[in-house]
């Protein structure tokens, strides 16, 4: 499953200065006037364009009368929210007879959300995401890092890794020397969690825990295992400090501001890197953060150093159409559960049936519907679905797992007959992966992909009309009215580059066994990894984070 892994093929790399520029900067200036209005203690600081480059704005200033608590919540930044959700849900035609009714003049209390998690943002990079990650003490210095689903280790290059790709990354490497809290893993007093005891190296007088990573294009890395005091999210341009977490209410969702991260600091394990090859030098992230089924993995680390409640989180990713070294917000990764604000419509379960390592789904099948739609719910009749053919065995030999480190989707090449005649049949042209002009409306006309997911039996939510529920199978299968529903429309599996002016299919159906639910698979939903209850809920999403700002931002009505 490593194709295309982690988003790092060159030829994806985009930097379109002027339009992205413009519009990136009146879409923060634009959030910044909402802050300034609701919370006159909130500054922000405009985005500038200077000799072609962006400079990315975030929140600053200090939040007044808080001061930490138990609670654990935080979140991190997307796009501008309430006018671009009603508008989407005019398009899809969208249906809200699953949301509970709520008195009128009432307004959601922000105190009522979740608690005990984390929210933050995360940023667009070459393909997939990342989150900006805070190490060391006194002063904790920033390594953003692919938010990666199919591995468990999370490494970045530190000071003494040479020709590490320090000119394509976000930030230099991490210095060691800087941090107090710093520590390597002396494998001649305990053992090693991530890989291999060695003898003493170039710069350390005990035996090292080794790691080496390496991928199938190629690519490849080292490091030593080392610890140190770390935290995800908070502002995006500088460390958070403990002075400015004091004063927060008890009654206040504590992780609403990207000022409370600080608050979920743990002292991680992590691959310290001194050598990577191929297109980890090129990426635009400095490294990956691990977050599958293992006791290495970030998460797990957090959860048992007591920072979150829970073993879950969550991956929202948006789409942005380029991606900048200042940083593109584009989404948000909640740590210790999933923050219904996000969502567009109710989460459903489908069941994760391994218990370690990938998350693996068991896939009943895989539908083309004709004439596109965004949503799992069509909104025209005119778009119709049909059963490519497949049989549950063909499509599950080998797993099915959902990987946010891999880029695209990757299907068993078995399927390849039986989808390309569907799809020809659909729209009078031979499926390819080659790059083929599109214009704007054929691109919507494309058909969307949907995948039929097992549901977890025992998140069943019998009160769901499985017909008028997006996300649910009524419509498609009515044998199987409960199991899960997955869109992904051509906006998201056909990838545009703007040099040629063409775009290009980025679902391959091109695996002897098994396959890969990517990143592009993943947009537009909030997904829920919850390992407590081995399963992975999907809720559609804009996947907005700066709505959520501006809502905690703005004063209550009463």
């Amino acid at each position: 499953h490593t194709h295309r892994k982690l988003g790092l093929a060159p030829t994806r790399i985009l930097h379109h200065i002027s339009e992205s520029c413009y519009h990136s900067t009146m879409k923060v200036i634009y959030a910044a006037l909402l802050l300034a209005k609701a919370v006159p203690s909130i500054l922000a600081s405009a985005a500038q364009v200077e000799n072609g480059a962006t400079n990315t704005v975030s929140l600053r200033g200090k939040d007044e009368n808080r001061r930490i608590d138990s609670a654990k919540i935080i979140s991190h930044p997307l796009l501008p929210h309430r006018e671009v959700l009603n508008r989407r849900r005019l398009e899809l035609n969208f249906d809200e007879s699953w949301m509970p009714e709520e008195e009128e003049g009432s307004r959601r209390n922000l105190g009522e959300g979740p608690r005990h998690q984390q929210l933050g943002a995360l940023y667009q990079g070459y393909g997939t995401h990342y989150v900006d990650l805070w190490v060391g003490k006194p002063i904790p210095q920033r390594q953003t890092v692919i938010v990666d689903t199919g591995s468990s280790v999370t490494a970045f290059p530190c000071s003494n890794c040479h020709n590490c790709g320090e000119s394509y990354h976000t930030d230099g490497y991490f210095a060691i020397g800087e941090s107090e809290t710093y520590r390597v893993t002396d494998c001649g007093s305990s053992s090693c969690t991530m890989g291999y005891c060695t003898p003493p190296t170039e710069g350390y007088s005990h035996k090292v825990c080794s790691i080496r990573m390496s991928y199938a294009e190629g690519s490849s890395w080292s490091a030593i295992e080392a610890t140190d005091v770390v935290y995800a999210g908070g502002m995006h341009d500088g460390a958070v400090s403990p002075d400015e977490e004091e004063n927060v209410d008890v009654e206040d969702n504590f992780g609403d501001s990207p000022r409370d991260a600080y608050g979920f600091g743990f002292d991680l394990k992590f691959g310290c890197q001194y050598s990577i090859t191929g297109l980890f030098i090129s990426q635009l992230a400095d490294g990956i953060m691990g977050m599958e089924v293992s006791s290495n993995s970030f998460w797990k680390q957090m959860y048992s150093a007591g920072a979150i409640d829970e073993k879950k989180f969550s991956l929202c990713f948006g789409r942005q159409p380029t991606a900048s070294r200042e940083g593109t917000e584009a989404g948000a990764m909640t740590l210790g559960g999933t923050d219904e604000r996000l969502h567009q419509t109710p989460m459903l379960y489908a069941a994760n049936v391994h218990s370690s390592g990938f998350y693996t789904v068991y896939v009943k099948a895989i539908y083309l519907r004709s004439n596109g739609g965004e949503s799992a719910l069509p909104d025209s009749s005119e778009q119709i679905a049909e059963n490519i053919g497949a049989s549950a065995s063909a499509l599950n030999y080998g797993n099915i797992i959902v990987d946010s480190g891999t880029t695209d989707t990757y299907l068993p090449r078995s399927l390849y007959e039986m989808f390309a005649s569907l799809w020809k049949k659909m729209t009078g042209m031979s499926y390819t992966n080659n790059a083929v002009e599109l214009s704007h409306d054929e691109l919507l006309s494309l058909p969307t992909v949907l995948f039929q997911l097992e549901a977890h039996s025992e998140s069943i939510d019998e009160d769901l009309d499985p017909k008028k529920t997006p996300g649910l199978a009524g419509l498609v299968d009515p044998e199987h009215p409960n199991d899960l529903i997955i869109a992904v429309p051509a906006s998201h599996y056909m990838e545009y580059d703007p040099k040629t002016g063409k775009y290009t299919s980025r679902i391959y159906l091109s695996e002897s066994s098994g396959g890969v639910l990517g990143a592009n698979t993943m947009m537009g939903h909030d997904i829920l990894f919850d390992d407590e209850n081995s399963r992975i809920g999907f809720a559609e999403s804009l996947c907005d984070y700066m709505s959520i700002i501006e809502e905690a931002a703005a004063p209550t009505r009463i």
